[in-house]
């Protein structure tokens, strides 16, 4: 008997006692479909969550001052931006990032919304992961004359104007008393970038206080913020970003104490340094362990399933007793009778592995619509399901493929 054969005998065998066989498969569903679901969802929730910590600015160290401890003398002021970036070794460019809120209005429809205007300079857009989307960013020039420019949100400019490319466009912000009407110069990613830095002086918190309006995101220089709003240029927290090749933890302790050296509080704790990067690769290895220990868990099922695939072949031995002592009697070999068997268990396992990778594929893709994120399930973790299940099926068939071929066929003629 060839392998062909074998398919064939093993196909009918499973037709023939469908629901039963369904039943054993049972347990090879749930494990597969619980492995392929968990690993799709968790890793489009880990390359979902990465690429929000890169929007923020992965190649960046943000330093901040704790507002819980700092006084007035404390906070970071634009002189220092400058010394940080021209006297600290290493640091290439460095940013300020000032806050201010200001009541908008969208010229071309008259529709107002809630501004979260952030004061930076033209160093920051070395940031952004993306670039620019659509337009430019703003020039030292424009920084230095304190031009009413700005660089809006991918997702502000959709809620702003119902579409992204904005470049020209102008919106008139209200602050303090005083009016600006600001031109709209480019378009990046930002909004992300805005919204997640909540250990800045909670932006994060203060980017969702929209109330009945839309809040909509844009970089301004921090000049010209600074002329808005009338404030004192006083900063919560500043983007340094290094020199090609160096140490981003280097230049954030080397930031830090250039802080405290400059304002005197050398002994404190108020400044302190985040690199982005280390986020990225803290998140990815979290969420990676917990993915594997969750599919580990649900493999667990496979084992169960495997023991029941091995209970119904033991039973479907005793019941084709008969069977194989006619086949033993009429010539047929050991390793034939084997084989049989061994095949109709790899089928089983095989239809309840492929039952599961559907079922797991749309439990991802179900799971990642209801939170808004993309899973990811790739071929290889598709073919490594298929694979293992077939590895239980031949592994847990063995025992009972073992015991049909060596039954004695006198033995085997004798039982009803």
């Amino acid at each position: 008997m060839n392998i062909s054969e074998s398919l064939k005998i093993a196909i009918k065998c499973i037709k023939a006692n469908w629901m039963r066989s369904l039943l054993t498969m049972l347990g090879i569903i749930i494990g597969i479909s619980s492995v392929i679901m968990i690993v799709g969802a968790g890793t489009g929730a880990r390359d979902y969550i990465v690429s929000l910590i890169e929007d923020m600015g992965s190649n960046a160290v943000l330093v901040s001052v704790d507002a819980t401890q700092a006084s007035d003398s404390d906070y970071i002021t634009l002189e220092d931006v400058d010394n940080i970036k021209n006297k600290v070794n290493g640091v290439e460019r460095c940013s300020p990032m000032m806050m201010g809120f200001a009541t908008a209005t969208i010229d071309a429809t008259a529709t107002e919304a809630t501004a979260l205007a952030i004061g930076v300079n033209s160093d920051v857009q070395f940031a952004l992961t993306d670039g620019m989307k659509y337009g430019r960013f703003f020039t030292d020039e424009e920084y230095n004359s304190s031009s009413p420019i700005a660089v809006i949100g991918t997702e502000s400019a959709k809620i702003a104007f119902g579409y992204e490319d904005v470049v020209g466009q102008y919106i008139t912000v209200f602050s303090s008393g005083s009016t600006m009407k600001v031109k709209i110069c480019g378009v990046a990613d930002i909004d992300s970038m805005v919204s997640n830095l909540g250990g800045s002086g909670n932006l994060g918190e203060m980017f969702q206080m929209s109330g009945d309006k839309p809040t909509i995101a844009l970089f301004m220089p921090c000049t010209s913020l600074t002329r808005l709003t009338g404030a004192d240029p006083v900063l919560s927290s500043v983007f340094v970003i290094g020199e090609e090749g160096s140490n981003n933890e280097a230049i954030g302790n080397a930031t830090v104490n250039y802080l405290k050296a400059a304002h005197g509080n050398y002994s404190s704790s108020i400044y302190s340094a985040e690199d982005m990067a280390t986020y990225v690769e803290l998140v990815d290895i979290i969420i990676s362990v917990l993915t594997a220990f969750i599919a580990g868990v649900g493999a667990i099922s496979l084992i169960v399933g495997g023991i029941g695939v091995m209970n119904i072949m033991l039973v479907s031995v005793t019941e084709r007793t008969r069977e194989i002592g006619i086949r033993k009697s009429l010539g047929a070999k050991t390793n034939t009778i084997t084989l049989q068997f061994l095949t109709e268990s790899i089928i089983l396992c095989f239809i309840g592995g492929l039952i599961g990778v559907s079922l797991g594929i749309g439990g991802a893709y179900g799971i990642c619509a209801i939170i808004g994120i993309q899973p990811n399930v790739n071929l290889g973790i598709i073919a490594i399901a298929l694979l293992f299940s077939c590895g239980v099926g031949l592994f847990f068939g063995i025992y009972p493929a073992r015991k049909a071929a060596k039954m004695s066929p006198i033995e085997a003629l004798r039982r009803d």
